[in-house]
Order: C-alpha cells, then structure tokens, then sequence
C-alpha cells in the first residue's frame, strides 16, 4: 500500500470530485482541492484540518504557480473534462482534444515537476469498448472524435508520469447519484419522457456505478493502483429499457407513456437523418450518432470484479439509488 500524506483533487465543489473528497477524508487523508465555485454552506466540509479548499480558476494559473499549490500533495486525483454529451462546433476533435487532453498533460506534467508521485485519471467507458468490442471496432467507434481523445487522454497522462508518478485511470460508466447545485445526467431523459404518449428505446443497456463508489475507487486507486493500468469501473447493469421505465414510475405515467424496445435497424435512417441535421448546423457530435447508436444497441457490461476486488469498493442498494437520483432529477 503507497504510502499518502495529501491528495490534490481537481474539481472539488463538481460532483465526482466532491464525492472523492469525501471518501479521502473517510479513510484519514488531508486534502487541497481547487475550484472556480464554492460549495454551498451544508456541503462545505467541517474537516477544516483535513481539507483546504481554495477558490480560484487553476487553469488560469502559470505552471510555477500551479507547481507551487501542489508541492506539499504527493497524490493527484484528476476529476475534471467533458463528456460525449456536450455537442460542440465542428471539428469535435479539437473540442475534446483542447478541454481533455492537453489539460491533462498539463497537469501530469506538472504534478511530476511537483513531487507528486501518484495520479489517477477519471477517464470514459468508451475507452474500454473501443479497446474490446470488436463489432464497435470494425464501424471505427475507436476513431471516433470523443472516443479518440480519451484514448490519447490516457496515454498522455502514463507517458508524463513514466519513470517517476504512478498513473492510474478509472475507465467510468454511467454515474448514478446526486449532489446539491448538480443537475444529474439524467435530468434530460426525464425532460425528454415527460407527458410522452409514445417513447422509443434501444435495446441495449448500459454499465453503472455510484458516485459515491466512484470516490472509493480513486482513493483504492491511489493507495493500491498498478501503474499505467486502465480499471473499468463498475458495479452493475441496467437495461435502457429499465432505466426509462423507472423514469415514467416517477413521472406517474404509467398508463400514460408506452415504451417501444427498438433495434438498430428500427432506427438507422432516423439517426442518420440527424446526422445529415447536425452537420448542417455546423455542430458535431463527439460519437457520431449513427455509431452512438451502435453502442445503445449492444449490452455494454463491464465486470463489476475489477470494483468490488481490486478497488475495495463497497456495495450499494443501485435500485434505491437509481430511483433516488431520478426523483432529485425531477424536483
């Protein structure tokens, strides 16, 4: 077990970073987090021994300065970037590359220079399907713009740390949970569901994790975590069939809304159709719909194994917690 004196949190009033915090000062660690937004009064922690939280905008700080606010941590926990949800301007390469990649190597490269000797790096699903799935593989899901850059984002976070900071990255799925000020993920289903008389769904599902379970797994990483190795993270399953219908459970449509499961040949020319719409408006997805769509077609598990027995995770009631972020999603 790596020994730990102070972890650096990226991000520590967003809601992984949050979370994190929470569990390094459950297992004793002091902390120093860094965010451009103050938590609000009832979150702020009263650990004030164990966590100094500045606020300041730290991507606007010069490398020595960023040096200097990390020289006294030795572990580095990066929760920051962008997900495939945000659609920018084309080219969404370059989106991704500038707010995940470079950041990153950035701060890799300066918590090196720094004395930091371990790194974990909150990284994407996608880079775990990408890598395994050989059906994804042969449509180029892995040359998708989002899926590239995380891929790039991992190697360049090993390659910064290689010869003297341990790097490890959590590869995460779909995160349930809920925090203050947060608009849960799911907040656009359940806009998206509301008052619907008729809703599609794919056939797929999806990985899960708590957030909570999240904060767990990086602090495991940090202190037992092997170096420039990719732990796909996750405890369970849930079919996007199921996770629309405990929306419309909570939405009390019951005898209002009905689901109809869909394949990917159902709705190929649709999602093709909003390609053709999207490159008009001169905006890109990170994942291509039509590739998108692809991966909500298929049961994308990850082995909840690598969770619960290399990363001590505990477990969770996700039923409870799945209804639980819904719910605060739809108040």
């Amino acid at each position: 077990m790596e020994k730990i004196n102070k972890i650096f949190i990226l991000g520590g009033a967003g809601f992984l970073g949050y979370h994190t915090i929470k569990e390094a000062v459950n297992r004793g660690y002091q902390v120093k987090t860094v965010d451009i937004v103050d938590l609000p009064e009832n979150l702020k922690f009263k650990e004030e021994d164990k966590v100094e939280f500045i606020i300041n905008n730290i991507f606007s700080k010069s490398d020595q300065e960023i040096i200097e606010i990390l020289k006294d941590c030795d572990s580095f926990i990066y929760a920051g970037g962008v997900d495939e949800r945000v659609v920018p301007q084309k080219p969404a390469g370059k989106f991704f590359y500038e707010k995940n990649v470079l950041p990153t190597q950035r701060f890799a490269r300066l918590a090196k220079l720094a004395g930091v000797k371990n790194f974990v790096l909150f990284g994407s699903y996608t880079s775990e399907f990408a890598e395994n799935d050989f059906e994804l593989r042969k449509y180029n899901y892995h040359k998708e713009a989002y899926v590239q850059t995380r891929l790039m984002q991992e190697e360049i976070a090993i390659y910064e740390g290689d010869g003297s900071m341990k790097v490890s990255i959590l590869r995460l799925p779909y995160i349930f949970g809920y925090m203050e000020g947060k608009t849960p993920a799911c907040k656009m289903y359940v806009e998206m569901i509301k008052d619907m008389e008729f809703m599609p769904v794919t056939n797929g599902g999806m990985s899960i994790v708590t957030a909570k379970q999240v904060g767990q797994a990086a602090i495991s990483a940090l202190e037992n975590g092997k170096d420039k190795k990719t732990y796909p993270l996750a405890t369970g399953y849930i079919s996007h069939k199921d996770f629309y219908q405990k929306i419309i459970e909570e939405l009390g449509q019951e005898d209002i809304t009905k689901l109809q499961v869909m394949s990917f040949d159902d709705l190929e020319e649709a999602y093709r159709e909003d390609e053709k719409l999207t490159d008009s408006e001169g905006v890109e997805h990170g994942i291509r719909q039509i590739n998108m769509l692809r991966a909500n077609c298929k049961e994308l598990k990850m082995d909840s194994q690598t969770a619960y027995k290399d990363l001590r995770v505990k477990e969770e009631d996700l039923d409870q917690v799945i209804k639980e972020t819904i719910h605060f999603a739809n108040n």
